[in-house]
């Protein structure tokens, strides 16, 4: 029981040590990676893997890098790709993952030679730079069309400022500032030429990547001089509905004191956040979970219309040389510009997961739950049984947070937990063996000698301590003896004693063993047992009968060893009785034994002597009967043993009554009707029923003891308050 109770409170000062790196959100990394890879696994998992057909990525591929020139391309070229997209493709909306952040100088000469042959007379060099300028002729595309341009937040020092964001989606607001959403010092924007005040822009950076570099959150506002701009994703949702707001949601934290951003609501939709205005991208799937149609092939207007009439376009490039490839949870090369379009995805789906604002508090009870759960579990259970628990509870865990996860959208983090249900199932297995192998041993120096070792393990396992002082308790006890074992013994030198009794000794307490006995002591040519005791048995009647029987049956097999080895053969008697004993570590300061003591004990040894008077080499009390039925017993006698006044029946069994034949049933009916007409006084009857017995038994040494006792009745006929009662008058 203390043992008990040391591991269940190591195991929850355990649970409230790991916990306390969760409360304070400085989980070591390892654990942080493990789970970062829970995440991704539930993520690849679950990603849908189909492509979606409504947003189209116009690639800068290297075919495109190939047929229209390196990179950065004329930005007129640009306007003709826009042209062709809303034009002739009919697109929905356009966004540029790419910033234009300085002005373009470049000439196209085809454009200059068309120029040339369709003017009338030579045009001055202002009026071809005018008609030349690539950002104006960029300028003139995105006009009064959808299209979103990006640019990039700078967090460094440097406070970098190249051009302007365009429009905020929002100004300063009391709550808002206060919740943890990324500042940026800078700003690298597109030429004013390009991000007038009337065009759509969004960032394109990513100040919110994981510690292992993995973009699994995007921030959809950044606060920059006050005001607060959207990412690229979230400015194309807001031009696809023509809207130019947002509206931050708040919700109460954990503590109840402050209020955190959830949410933002969109264009009338809600967008699960968490407090720094991060969202969990929704992947599909890998590299290619959208349409990916070659920059060239618009231009030229090879693309296939119906993939991309009423689409959502975003330009961006999967060159590698363009390095614009990302690590994320699907693939280690990630195009950046899938990664905008995976969020435009979920949006259009209303498919957001998110953790929400409790998500620590589920946490913290999932994990104080796990580590009560283990704690008070294990050190009660066995090794299987807890096991088998621990794995029901894991299991209901995993499923109940992948429903959270496929159904409620919710992602709540696991991997802290697994982690403490490892270690404090390694713990508590590890202690218990600690402690179980310590009880082994002490036990093992207090029982190891008469107790089988299986029995020790039981011990060893036992939740509540063995009483060793003393204790009553309903037991069987054994007693045998080796007969005429003086005159053996005179015969024989000491060695050949010793290696007699060591044949004898040792086969004799196998079987003990194995029925689960206790001995007790050898007593020169005896042995002493019982069974019910250290271990409670509730059938030690019927385990102590079978040792006898068993002995008994594996007796000439120790006579064949004992002739082989040239010693004599050995027969044994046997007595047996159940009853209540006192029980424990009985004797001196100087010396201790754990025995047995009592009237039942004193009975079981008379028992084993009357079975050289009745010549039986095993006798039970009626007790002992009572509690074994599997067997066959002929009725004795009813007899008062030396010191005892009660009377005590007693009984010889003859066969295992599922073995045994009509024939020897109708034997031992016949003696046991003799026996009792001559308790009740028919002593013609019982001469003639024990005579019909000697017919078939010759050899039998108990029918010539009551016939005897008949002839002396005849002789002297008894008083008539005659109990049948035989008194012993010996031990």
């Amino acid at each position: 029981m203390k043992q008990r109770r040391i591991r269940t409170l190591l195991g929850i000062m355990l649970t409230l040590l790991m916990l306390y790196p969760v409360i304070q959100d400085s989980r070591p990394a390892l654990l942080q990676k493990f789970e970062y890879d829970l995440y991704d696994l539930r993520l690849r998992h679950f990603a849908k893997g189909d492509q979606d057909p409504r947003i189209v990525i116009v690639d800068v591929d290297e075919k495109s890098l190939l047929e229209q020139g390196r990179w950065p391309w004329n930005r007129a070229k640009l306007a003709q790709l826009l042209d062709q997209l809303f034009d002739r493709y009919d697109v929905a909306i356009v966004g540029f993952d790419m910033v234009f952040s300085e002005a373009d100088s470049s000439i196209d000469l085809q454009q200059l030679s068309r120029l040339l042959q369709d003017a009338k007379t030579i045009p001055s060099l202002a009026s071809l730079r005018q008609q030349l300028d690539p950002d104006q002729r960029l300028a003139e595309a995105i006009d009064d069309r959808p299209v979103v341009l990006g640019y990039a937040f700078d967090r460094s020092d440097r406070e970098l400022r190249v051009g302007n964001p365009g429009v905020s989606v929002m100004g300063s607001d009391v709550l808002l500032d206060k919740q943890p959403i990324p500042e940026a010092k800078g700003v690298i924007a597109s030429i004013d030429t390009l991000q007038r005040q009337d065009v759509y822009g969004g960032f394109f950076d990513n100040p919110m990547v994981d510690s292992d570099g993995v973009y699994r959150w995007v921030p959809m506002l950044q606060r920059y001089q006050g005001e607060y701009y959207p990412s690229l994703a979230l400015a194309m949702w807001l031009a696809l509905f023509d809207e130019h707001q947002v509206m931050p949601e708040f919700e109460s934290d954990i503590s109840g004191e402050q209020q955190t951003l959830v949410a933002i609501n969109a264009a009338g939709q809600q967008i699960p956040v968490n407090p720094s205005s991060g969202l969990l991208v929704p992947y599909r799937g890998g590299q290619g979970s959208f349409p990916y149609i070659s920059a060239t092939d618009v231009i030229n207007g090879l693309a296939d219309p119906e993939q991309l009439s009423g689409a959502i376009i975003l330009i961006g490039t999967s060159a590698a040389g363009l390095l614009d490839l990302r690590v994320t949870p699907v693939s280690s090369r990630y195009p950046g510009v899938e990664v905008h379009a995976n969020i435009l995805s979920g949006l259009l789906d209303d498919r957001i997961s998110s953790e929400p604002d409790y998500t620590l508090g589920v946490e913290i009870i999932q994990i104080l739950l796990s580590g009560l759960l283990l704690s008070l579990l294990i050190p009660r259970s066995s090794v299987m049984f807890s096991t088998l628990m621990t794995l029901v509870w894991v299991a209901t865990l995993v499923g109940f947070n992948l429903y959270a996860w496929q159904s409620l959208l919710w992602v709540i983090p696991l991997g802290y937990t697994l982690f403490l249900i490892f270690i404090l199932y390694l713990f508590q297995q590890t202690t218990g063996y600690f402690f179980e192998t310590r009880n082994m041993k002490r036990l093992a120096g207090q029982f190891g000698y008469y107790i089988p070792p299986e029995i020790v393990q039981e011990l060893g396992r036992q939740q509540n301590a063995v009483h060793l002082s003393g204790e009553t308790r309903e037991m069987t006890i054994f007693f045998s003896d080796i007969r005429d074992f003086t005159q053996i013994s005179e015969q024989l030198s000491p060695q050949q004693l010793s290696r007699m009794m060591n044949i004898y000794l040792t086969e004799m307490t196998r079987i003990i063993h194995q029925q689960r006995g206790t001995v007790d002591k050898y007593i020169g040519d005896a042995v002493m047992a019982f069974w019910g005791a250290p271990l409670p048995d509730e059938e030690h009647a019927k385990h102590g009968l079978n040792t006898a029987w068993q002995m008994l049956l594996q007796l000439p097999r120790v006579n064949q060893q004992l002739l082989a080895a040239g010693l004599p053969r050995v027969n044994i008697g046997i007595g047996l009785h159940c009853g209540t004993v006192s029980v424990g570590n009985m004797g001196s300061e100087f010396r201790m034994a754990y025995t047995v003591m009592g009237d039942a004990v004193n009975l079981a040894s008379r028992l084993e002597s009357l079975t050289k008077y009745y010549g039986c080499p095993l006798l039970v009390s009626g007790d002992l009967a009572t509690g074994s039925p599997d067997y066959l017993y002929r009725y004795i006698d009813r007899v008062r043993v030396k010191g005892r006044t009660e009377p005590v029946e007693l009984f010889q069994p003859l066969a295992e009554r599922a073995s045994a034949d009509a024939s020897l049933v109708a034997q031992i009916e016949i003696f046991n009707r003799a026996v009792r007409c001559y308790q009740q006084g028919q002593w013609e009857e019982a001469r003639r029923l024990f005579l019909h017995w000697l017919a078939d038994n010759a050899e039998d040494s108990v029918a010539p003891l009551y016939l005897e006792r008949l002839n002396a009745l005849e002789r002297d006929p008894p008083k008539e308050n005659w109990d049948a009662v035989f008194s012993h008058q010996e031990k």
